[in-house]
């Protein structure tokens, strides 16, 4: 059987959807080496897959990369028109739309397209909602990362649930396995001794805004907190959320820009709480990496989350200060007993969630036809 995996996506910094991708392809081909191979990249191999490269049953096609529209759309359809496999799997974003050779399996992550338009730039949406609706067609299958997910897709375009089966994302080894301690992290990303940490995307969908809102209100009410730390690259209308940091808050909250796979756990781990504001999420990944480094998180009950974060995570009604607030301030009133209670709960939640396991899911579709 001959797999092509679109790696593409992965050639710029990574985000949830890129290591969705990296983690189950790696899983596949480590644990089925029976199998034929074909990985596509951007411009030249990515550093996670040098030594898988090197296998005699994994063929490298590399597409020159141009305008992120024309390469997906033109340059990326190129090159796989001229790749013969049973299957082509997209793992991070949809298939070229002019595509339609073979049994193509589509993952789509969610539909912020249409549940959270306001949340992506105009010409996105548009987009985004066009190419999920010729994958929905196209597709042999598609698959997304939460039950929540699959039951959006299956309303928007009225498919069954058997094709659109979930493959939920998963703790890498250095999450799972541990980490060196790293003693000059704090002067790497400038962080305080204390804080409270938020990671993701700095852009409008994971609301920071609201959390910088409730940290001020908290601070003004002589409230004891730890310094703030955001954590993640810049997105999508950073100027926004910035702006709502304060002169009086500006010693007090901490941007760290994009964090280095390697530093991740540690930068959890140094966390006394980690907390999710976010308004959508397909799945939201950070949230079980937090868990498994026994931190204590705060999420919103929005979306996906609840069904990410179970029981182990103390949740707030989503877009709602006060209630943020409340959480926060049930957190600092927690006693020693408590917290650890919460931390090992996580840690245990957390390990539901395995690559190997996922990807064995994904898998057991790609069987010979």
């Amino acid at each position: 059987m001959k797999i092509a995996f679109d790696l593409t996506p992965i050639y710029d910094h990574l985000t949830g959807v890129e290591r969705y991708n990296i983690n189950i392809t790696r899983e596949i081909i480590i644990h089925h080496p029976e199998n034929q191979y074909v990985l596509l990249f951007k411009n030249e191999v990515h550093k996670e897959f040098q030594s898988i490269a090197q296998q005699q049953n994994v063929q490298i096609v590399t597409v020159p990369a141009c305008n992120k529209l024309l390469f997906i759309q033109w340059s990326l359809f190129k090159a796989l028109r001229r790749i013969d496999a049973d299957y082509y799997v997209f793992l991070s974003f949809t298939s070229p739309v002019m595509f339609k050779r073979g049994r193509i399996i589509n993952a789509i992550h969610d539909l912020t397209c249409w549940d959270c338009p306001e949340t992506i730039p105009t010409k996105m949406k548009y987009y985004y909602r066009y190419t999920y609706g010729v994958a929905a067609k196209n597709s042999w299958k598609l698959i997304t990362v939460s039950k929540f997910s699959q039951k959006r897709i299956c309303e928007r375009y009225k498919l069954s649930e058997d094709k659109v089966p979930v493959v939920y994302d998963g703790l890498t080894n250095i999450f799972a396995k541990g980490y060196t301690y790293n003693p000059d992290l704090k002067n790497k990303y400038s962080l305080p001794n204390r804080y409270m940490l938020s990671l993701s995307t700095l852009e409008p969908r994971k609301n920071l805004q609201l959390l910088i809102r409730a940290y001020r209100d908290l601070i003004e009410e002589k409230k004891e907190l730890p310094d703030l730390v955001l954590a993640g690259r810049q997105g999508w209308k950073l100027e926004e959320i910035v702006g709502d940091v304060s002169d009086s808050l500006k010693d007090r909250i901490h941007f760290t820009g994009f964090v280095d796979d390697e530093d991740l756990p540690q930068l959890y781990a140094d966390a006394e709480v980690f907390i999710f504001p976010s308004k959508y999420e397909g799945f939201g990944l950070p949230v079980i990496e937090a868990m498994s480094q026994k931190t204590i998180v705060i999420t919103s009950d929005a979306a996906s989350l609840p069904e990410v974060a179970g029981t182990a995570g103390i949740m707030f009604s989503s877009d709602d200060i006060k209630a943020l607030k409340d959480t926060i301030c049930l957190f600092i009133c927690m006693d020693d007993v408590e917290k650890e209670r919460r931390k090992e709960q996580g840690l245990t939640f957390s390990h539901r969630f395995s690559w190997e396991m996922e990807s064995g899911k994904l898998y057991k579709l790609l069987q010979p036809y």
